[in-house]
C-alpha cells in the first residue's frame, strides 16, 4: 500500500490534468457543436429516372455522453487521489520533538502541521522585522519603568553661553593709550544631562527568539514528514459512485 505523502505527490498533477481536460471539453461542447451532429445535402434532378445526388455530407464524430464518460475517467483519478490523501490524513499524526527530545505537541494531525509551518515562518519574518537596542549606548534594564524598558546610559554635555570680553591689543605704555577690542568667547553656563529610554528588544535577544522559532520550524516539518509517511492500509474511492449517479 502507498504512503500518504506518494499520493501527496501525484495529487496536484492528476487536479491540473483533470482541470485541463474539463476546460477542453467544455471549449469543444461551446464551439465545436459539429462534432455531435450529422447532416446531409441530396439534390434530387426532376428528370425521370435520374438519380439523387449527394452534394454534402457531415458525420457524427462522437457523442456527448461518449465525451463525458471520457472526462469522468480522468476526473475519477483526481477526485479519488484526493479523496484517499483526506482519508488518510485523518490517521496521520505524529508528535512535535524539539533538538532536545522535549514533546511539544503530541498526536498533532498533518493538516495542523501544515498549517503551523506556514505559520511560523510568518512568526519568523516578523521577529526578523523587531528593532534593537544600539549597544553603542550602553542600555541596561530599568527596575524602576517595570519590565522590557532600558535606559541608555546617560550622557552629560556642557553647555557654554556667548559673552563679551574685552582683548588687549596693546598695552597701555607711555607713548601710546591702551588698545581693546571686545570679541565673543564661549564660557561654561550648566550641564545638559541627556537620558534616554527605549522598549526594544537586545539583539541577543531577537537571537534567541529566531533560534528557537526555527528549531520550532524544523521540528514540525519533521514531524510532518513523519505523519505523511503514514502507510495507508486502505485506498477508499468516491468517484465511482459519484459518476454513476450523474452519468446513469
Amino acid at each position: 500500500m502507498p504512503k500518504l505523502f506518494e499520493l501527496i505527490v501525484v495529487e496536484g498533477q492528476l487536479k491540473s490534468q483533470a482541470q485541463a481536460a474539463r476546460s477542453d471539453l467544455a471549449q469543444t461542447f461551446e464551439k465545436k457543436r459539429h462534432l455531435f451532429e450529422e447532416a446531409r445535402k441530396v439534390f434530387q434532378p426532376i428528370e425521370e429516372g435520374a438519380p439523387p445526388v449527394l452534394e454534402d455530407q457531415s458525420d457524427i464524430q462522437t457523442t456527448v455522453p461518449k465525451e463525458l464518460r471520457w472526462l469522468a475517467g480522468i476526473w475519477s483519478k483526481a477526485i479519488d487521489t484526493s479523496y484517499q490523501v483526506a482519508h488518510g490524513n485523518t490517521v496521520a499524526i505524529a508528535d512535535v520533538r524539539l533538538d532536545d527530545g522535549t514533546v511539544l505537541l503530541q498526536n498533532a494531525p498533518a493538516t495542523a502541521l501544515l498549517e503551523l509551518e506556514k505559520r511560523l515562518s510568518e512568526v519568523q519574518d516578523l521577529i526578523s522585522h523587531a528593532p534593537t537596542l544600539d549597544p553603542a549606548r550602553g542600555y541596561r534594564p530599568d527596575q524602576h519603568r517595570g519590565a522590557d524598558i532600558y535606559q541608555a546610559r546617560e550622557v552629560t554635555k556642557t553647555r557654554t553661553r556667548k559673552v563679551q570680553k574685552g582683548l588687549v591689543l596693546y598695552p597701555h605704555s607711555a607713548e601710546h593709550p591702551a588698545q581693546t577690542q571686545l570679541v565673543s568667547v564661549d564660557e561654561p553656563a550648566g550641564t545638559l544631562t541627556e537620558q534616554h529610554w527605549s522598549a526594544m528588544i537586545t539583539p541577543a535577544r531577537k537571537s534567541e527568539l529566531l533560534a528557537r522559532v526555527e528549531e520550532l520550524r524544523r521540528a514540525v516539518k519533521a514531524a510532518l514528514y513523519r505523519a505523511n509517511a503514514v502507510e495507508l492500509t486502505e485506498l477508499p474511492t468516491c468517484a465511482k459512485a459519484l459518476f454513476d449517479y450523474v452519468l446513469r
